[in-house]
């Protein structure tokens, strides 16, 4: 065993960087969970407003809706499922891997949102936002078959946003924020000790027989859950980027409105730490260090075009662009020179939702609205097991209740039914492991929102 070491630590390394290139890859976790006011119609009006503080998130210029001061706070519950259907199989070149489906992937998460909005003068007003425009949960049996591609897998991305905005004329607004963000993530995977053991004698001249036995007598077997071992990598990061919008109101009934919204790098730090067989730990190859991996926020931009049909029924369609394009590849770095390199090679979408609201008694209005929401992943061999994204419809309706002149309550609901998806993806690392199957997925999304104006 003592003269394959080298090298089987070598390759062990590799697979638990693979690992955290994967995590990041799976970066269709844009969250439209801007408020649970707009939720009701599928944020069609993400860019128009919505007459509340809480439309600022979409569009900063459409803080020009309040007059005096107006504050809103709300929450989104966000139930996930991704479940691996039956006759699935992952694979490395030394044999099969053994173990389940690994159960419901999906993990629940409260998403909260908080916003105020102060008019300065007739024409200028400001404001500040605290949302989470980001997020990513899943978590699989610790013993499943796709372990070496993912185990569990947590980004939250919470952003702080002072924003102004200005009315150049009646008809005109533009306004921009300052988007300041945290990001933070968590990610394990299991290290496939057994073929990175074979591999490692194979690669110091042994044959594959005579590599298999020395490594099963120290108890490495390839796929097997006993002979596993398992990294955990944890970082954060600060970073800045900007808002811009501008709002057209060339009726008393129409709005038109437009935003951008800046792609922002981060560069997370942490550690990563190992706990391996004991015929591996001993080596200062898997002892706990530093860890560092870009994760590049895409750029987007929304438009949508709001029109009020009568006095009490209001129309809306929108847009909104996302850059995914920008994750060609992402480099993982660990102390003593290790490197990891995962190609993304994600395309940029398009999302196309409607919606509307009705006033259909005093106090009380209902919403409702549809969306198409394509992913990224451009393939099977691009999904990964940490999010295995597929194209995504939405059904929205909401109901709103004014308490008073004041204060008000709007409640939302979403379904989401996301395409079935195959997965054909294979780790990038010297011991590659393919996952192939097919996922199932659906997303429920329940909000509450209350709204204050002063």
């Amino acid at each position: 065993m003592n003269r394959i070491h080298k090298t089987t630590l070598a390759t062990a390394v590799s697979l638990s960087m693979a690992a955290l290139g994967g995590q990041v890859q799976a970066a269709g976790f844009a969250l439209m969970e801007k408020n649970a006011t707009d939720l009701g119609q599928a944020y069609a009006n993400l860019a128009t407003g919505n007459g509340q503080a809480s439309g600022m998130i979409g569009n900063p210029a459409a803080m020009t809706q309040i007059d005096g001061t107006a504050v809103s706070g709300g929450i989104n519950y966000i139930r996930p499922s991704f479940e691996l259907q039956a006759g699935a199989t992952s694979q490395s070149a030394f044999g099969p891997t053994v173990g389940g489906l690994g159960g419901d992937a999906g993990e629940s998460a409260a998403i909260p949102n908080a916003s105020i909005v102060h008019q300065l003068n007739e024409r200028t007003r400001v404001g500040v936002a605290l949302t989470v425009p980001f997020g990513l949960a899943t978590e699989y049996d610790e013993e499943w078959l796709g372990r070496y591609h993912g185990i569990e897998s947590r980004i939250e991305v919470i952003d702080i946003s002072p924003s102004i905005s200005f009315d150049i004329t009646p008809e005109w607004t533009v306004g921009g924020a300052i988007n300041i963000q945290r990001a933070e993530a968590k990610l394990t995977s299991a290290i496939n000790g057994g073929a990175a053991c074979v591999g490692g004698g194979i690669a110091q001249g042994l044959d594959a027989a005579t590599a298999s036995a020395a490594c099963a007598s120290n108890g490495l077997v390839p796929g097997q859950s006993s002979s596993d071992g398992h990294v955990e990598i944890e970082g954060d990061d600060w970073s800045v980027g900007y808002t811009i919008g501008a709002l057209w109101q060339p009726t008393d009934r129409t709005r038109v409105g437009l935003s951008y919204h800046s792609g922002i790098d981060h560069k997370l730090k942490g550690d990563a730490d190992y706990t391996m067989p004991a015929a591996l730990a001993s080596s200062a190859a898997f002892a706990d260090s530093p860890a560092s991996a870009g994760l590049d926020l895409p750029a987007s931009v929304s438009a949508s075009l709001t029109h009020q049909f009568s006095d009490t029924v209001t129309g809306s369609l929108g847009l909104l662009w996302t850059g995914w394009s920008s994750f060609e590849e992402l480099r993982v770095e660990q102390s003593g020179g290790r490197e990891a390199v995962t190609t993304e090679n994600w395309d940029d979408t398009l999302r196309i939702a409607l919606g509307g609201e009705w006033e259909f008694a005093p106090r009380w209005t209902v919403r409702a609205g549809a969306a198409y929401d394509p992913t990224p992943v451009p393939s099977s061999e691009f999904r990964t097991a940490r999010l295995p994204d597929a194209d995504r419809t939405w059904g929205s309706v909401g109901l709103g209740y004014a308490l008073n002149q004041h204060w008000s309550v709007d409640v939302g609901y979403t379904h989401i039914w996301l395409n079935d998806s195959s997965i054909n993806n294979t780790t990038e690392s010297s011991i590659p492991d393919t996952l192939r199957g097919q996922y199932e997925g659906e997303v429920d999304i329940l909000g509450l929102q209350v709204n204050a104006r002063f």
